[in-house]
């Protein structure tokens, strides 16, 4: 379950991410030229400058958008474990898991020396028979 809950979470902040570089990719090029003083006029448009009403309209949709994702988070970020047990139950989950994952590179390290050995076989067979061929 906690392995779900942190995926979940990864999820989450990868996709907020993505949310955050595209909302500033889109306020960067969608933007109007704007004047700040009164000394400074405009001089120059951007020619993929959204209107005002519908950059105003898309700058709202992002900023809800910021507010569901960061409420996800909240979720998330609440339904994880307490973080508050002893420090030996907190070693103990860690031996655990590091036990787990030795476990889990053995396996996959003999499922990779089987599947070389294989792999030898097979070159082995192939090249037996190319050899015949040759030689007929």
């Amino acid at each position: 379950m906690e392995a779900a809950t942190a995926k979940a979470a990864g999820a989450v902040v990868d996709r907020q991410c993505k949310m955050l570089f595209t909302s500033l990719f889109y306020l960067h090029k969608r933007a109007g030229m704007a004047q700040v003083s009164p000394e400074i006029p405009v001089t120059q448009t951007s020619e993929l400058a959204d209107s005002a009403e519908q950059f105003a309209a898309q700058t709202r949709e992002i900023a809800a958008d910021i507010c569901r994702q960061a409420k996800k988070i909240d979720a998330l970020v609440e339904s994880l474990p307490d973080a508050g047990e002893s420090d030996e139950a907190q070693a103990a989950e860690f031996a655990r898991l590091a036990a787990e994952d030795e476990a889990a590179t053995a396996a996959l390290r003999e499922a990779d020396a089987q599947a070389r050995a294989l792999l030898q076989t097979l070159n082995g067979s192939l090249r037996a028979m190319a050899d015949s061929a040759g030689a007929a």
